[in-house]
């Protein structure tokens, strides 16, 4: 499996030929869920110490926090996957795109794993912005806002955010140009458009307007 992060289109040149299948991909989706649990625990618990004790985190506490937050991000990883899947595959249309939806399910899955090292570097550092805020002595939102912008971590964390994800575009790239049947081309088209605009929004809002 490892080798879709290096030679993508070989990877996805042999998987067309073999049936569907869920395993790899409800892995990845699994381990993109444990990652969003830990990022959104890290930002959580950093912010919440500006403001209270932690005490009333002890004992049933955590496990219904637990219990919230893996369920939060099992939801919210579904719908990211169906949601990519879903973009790619209307836009593929316009290309005339042809292949089973399940089929470009199962290889807009491989796609994450990139994300998925991306994710955990980047709650680091993240973590790092918050932890280092104070926020029940801040209260307006904008300059809250601003706190977190300019902190040297949060350009860190969002530069290494777009590393990663140009390594995932890169995936999809060639996941789509075979699950979809399309040209390389029609394909790095597909792919650009919703990444591109979320790399454009990235980049203007932590380096540009800031």
């Amino acid at each position: 499996m490892l080798q879709v992060l290096t030679n993508p289109n070989g990877f996805f040149k042999k998987k067309i030929t073999e049936r569907i299948e869920w395993k790899n991909p409800l892995i990845i989706m699994a381990f993109m869920a444990v990652v969003g649990t830990i990022t959104i625990y890290t930002t959580m618990m950093s912010t919440l110490q500006s403001f209270m004790s932690m005490d009333f985190l002890e004992g049933a506490g955590q496990i219904i926090l637990a219990i919230f937050l893996i369920i939060g991000s099992i939801i919210g990883v579904v719908f990211l996957w169906i949601l990519y899947t879903g973009i790619f595959y209307v836009i593929s249309v316009i290309f005339n795109g042809e292949g089973d939806f399940k089929r470009l399910m199962e290889f807009v899955s491989y796609g994450f794993i990139p994300n998925i090292a991306g994710s955990l570097i980047s709650a680091y550092y993240t973590s790092r912005v918050f932890s280092n805020i104070d926020f029940a002595s801040v209260t307006d939102p904008q300059a809250i806002q601003d706190m977190i912008y300019a902190d040297p971590s949060m350009k860190i964390a969002a530069a290494l955010g777009i590393i990663f994800t140009l390594w995932s575009a890169n995936i999809w790239i060639f996941g789509l140009q075979y699950a979809r049947n399309l040209s390389l081309k029609n394909a790095v088209i597909t792919v650009g458009i919703p990444i591109g605009l979320s790399l454009i929004y990235t980049i203007l809002t932590v380096f540009v307007l800031r």
